[in-house]
């Protein structure tokens, strides 16, 4: 029987080695754990590439200061720029406004950027100068401020027909790509998916109050035998949705139906009902109120956290979740979401996030 490895760093968050490719992957993680260098994490979408930055730095000397993660995709040029590096504005009221940088937040730990491939040009400019002087000036500023932090990037994307087709600065792709981690997909490892069955299971149930249904050897080799085009991300809400229905008919059914061909755009287009977890809903909910609402709070959580992230901007919201953006506004009345009264005022910078 194969050794099983298991690894937790968060109050949920696990590293499962149980086939020869994850540990390969854990033995490469304590190896760049120890170096202190920029980090090019790859692989598809919802294999696990923010989990294996989380593992780097839970061994690195870092382990005892942050981890900050910024997704760059959810965000506009400004916004993002603003986030990474801060600014300086002068107020109404004659005195400088200052919003911190993500990474001074990071200081001495770890920044991780996920979707790299999305920072715009006139960001990466900026990125490059960082990595090259680690020090930064916030956006507005004149002081240079100094940057200790390692930084940290994933993308699902073709990097190098990007720094052809000029999407992505040559000399910043070189930085980051010189130490290149490859997470690999969930198929991969097959071994692994009757273990993460039973950890989705176990933190689900805990979470929704309920019992978790019974399920036989079968279920766990067909999800076994299962492409998982979306990785773990996809078999998290086929956990969820075995656990509203509770039966496994009706879960192998629904599995069969799903393609497995590669054309199938399920990780692209629908990812955002994949990474919702419903973590605003009522932790303590019904199984009946689960199976009613599963698929509308998954949504209803993916937008509201897609929203929040971009400050509401709503056309960045809309391109984060790869729908249109009147699609995106029938959804906000829909679920009648309405923005936190602190993004209100940040977003009132410049213009900054004002959705229009």
């Amino acid at each position: 029987m194969n050794q099983v490895e298991i690894e937790q760093f968060g109050e949920e968050l696990y590293f499962i080695a149980a086939s020869p490719a994850s540990r390969r992957l854990r033995t490469q993680a304590e190896l760049l754990s120890k170096t202190d260098v920029p980090l090019l994490i790859t692989g598809e979408p919802g294999a696990g590439k923010a989990t294996a930055a989380r593992l780097i730095h839970s061994l690195s000397i870092r382990s005892s200061f942050p981890f900050v993660q910024v997704n760059c995709k959810a965000l506009t040029a400004d916004l993002l720029e603003s986030e990474l590096f801060g600014y300086e504005h002068l107020g109404i009221n004659g005195r400088v406004e200052t919003k911190i940088a993500k990474v001074e937040q990071a200081a001495k730990g770890t920044i991780l950027l996920q979707n790299f491939d999305a920072i715009p040009i006139s960001v990466q400019s900026r990125l490059l100068r960082l990595l090259q002087t680690r020090e930064f000036v916030r956006f507005g500023g004149q002081s240079h401020i100094r940057a200790d932090v390692r930084i940290m990037a994933t993308s699902q994307g073709n990097l190098e027909q990007a720094v052809a087709e000029g999407k992505l600065n040559d000399e910043l792709y070189y930085h980051l790509s010189a130490f290149e981690l490859s997470v690999p997909a969930l198929r991969e490892r097959r071994e692994e998916i009757p273990l993460f069955v039973g950890h989705f299971m176990s933190r689900l149930t805990r979470r929704y109050g309920v019992s978790a249904p019974a399920y036989s050897s079968t279920f766990l080799e067909m999800c076994k035998q299962y492409s998982w085009l979306g990785n773990l991300r996809q078999l998290e809400v086929f956990v969820k949705r075995f656990l509203a229905f509770g039966d496994e008919a009706t879960a192998l059914e629904e599995l069969k139906s799903q393609p497995h061909d590669q054309n199938n755009d399920f990780h692209n287009g629908d990812s955002w009902q994949v990474q919702s977890d419903g973590h605003g809903g009522d932790e303590k909910a019904s199984l009946k109120v689960l199976v009613r609402h599963a698929k509308g709070e998954a949504e209803r959580s993916a937008i509201a956290q897609a929203l929040e992230e971009t400050h509401w901007n709503r056309k960045a919201a809309a391109r984060a979740l790869s729908i249109s953006y009147r699609a995106l506004l029938y959804k906000i009345q829909e679920y009648q979401l309405v923005p936190q009264e602190s993004f209100s005022i940040r977003s009132t910078r410049n213009g900054f996030g004002n959705g229009s």
